[in-house]
């Protein structure tokens, strides 16, 4: 049984990662259901509103059957959001036995097994736990850590330089490496930069019709930012002292709290290279992405000026290398 189970909660979390960035803020969730050995019906949640993964299932399944066993990837939410309480549609004529990889870290929404156990049916759970849960690093790390997933990211010379001694740094990568960035963009909550990125720059922050825009989020330190500036008309969040109640701007933990606060899940660090070397001294980063173009500088702007010693290096996980024409890019991990 336990062999059977790891097995069709593999093929389970193999349905839920068909879900695209349009399912944000909600988690990927996959969900089969077996009769006999075989697979009868199986959903993913496609989209946020949308039916979730235990609801399309349902829908699919043959008429008249019984005794049969639901794999899904996340606890079933017990409470009413965009749709009906997913435990709702669980019906122990239909289903006997539900097997559950990862608990809901969401208060609001957790409750299924209980309510699941009361129309006795049984359920064993915490099944590929791990493997599920690597499906929705956003979603957990949001509601575990009580703070937004986050993701920096830089553009570089061959020798490490993110913009000229001058501050100059438009372009130093292709068009194929700034649709990739659009596509991030898209996919993340908030991007966040600082006011002097914000005052030279002037950048849209926008994901150029690769999807949804993220919300702007300005680390401002000295007030000096013009209403002019393309970021006001998108209803940016400021980070100032008066926002943080008089607390240091420039103090990550702070900052982070208070996005938390605001439902902010995930948050794509952009510049400029002040910003970004203040959170990866700070720690508090989830992912590094690392776009190199076939150019040197010889000098210039680093974003790792203050790694003095390989013990300073923070401990990362090579995830995947892109290719986009002559440019590349490197994603880490961080290994907590």
């Amino acid at each position: 049984m336990k062999n059977n189970d790891k097995y069709f909660m593999k093929l389970a979390i193999k349905e839920a990662k068909k879900a695209g960035n349009d399912v944000f803020p909600n988690p990927k969730v996959g969900c089969l259901i077996v009769k006999d050995g075989k697979v009868v019906s199986k959903g993913f949640h496609k989209r946020f509103g949308g039916r979730h993964a235990e609801q399309v299932a349902i829908d699919n399944l043959p008429q008249n059957i019984t005794k049969t066993t639901m794999y899904v990837t996340l606890e079933p939410c017990a409470h009413k959001g965009k749709t009906n309480p997913c435990i709702d549609l669980i019906d122990p004529s239909i289903i006997n036995r539900v097997v559950i990889s990862s608990l809901d870290p969401n208060p609001s929404a957790s409750g299924g097994i209980n309510a699941i156990l009361n129309k006795k049916i049984l359920v064993t759970k915490n099944v590929c736990k791990i493997k599920s849960k690597k499906i929705n690093p956003r979603f957990f790390t949001y509601h575990e850590k009580k703070r937004p997933y986050i993701i920096i990211k830089a553009a570089l010379t061959l020798d490490g330089f993110i913009a000229e001694s001058n501050g100059v740094s438009k372009w130093i990568t292709n068009e194929k490496s700034r649709q990739s960035v659009h596509f991030l963009r898209s996919s993340c909550d908030a991007i966040l930069i600082g006011n002097k990125t914000a005052i030279i720059d002037n950048p849209s922050l926008d994901s150029h019709g690769k999807g949804k825009d993220p919300i702007p989020v300005i680390i401002d330190r000295s007030k000096s930012m013009k209403k002019s500036l393309k970021i006001f008309k998108k209803n940016p969040i400021i980070l100032s002292r008066d926002i943080l109640n008089n607390k240091p701007v420039d103090n990550v933990k702070i900052m982070l709290d208070e996005l938390y606060k605001r439902n902010i899940q995930s948050v794509l660090v952009e510049g400029g290279g002040f910003t970004i070397t203040h959170f990866l001294d700070s720690g508090f980063f989830d992912e590094l992405h690392l776009y190199y173009a076939p150019k040197f500088l010889g000098s210039g702007l680093s974003i790792f000026n203050t790694i003095r010693s390989i013990k300073d290096s923070s401990n990362l996980v090579l995830k995947k290398v892109d290719k986009f024409k002559s440019d590349f890019r490197v994603i880490y991990k961080r290994k907590y």
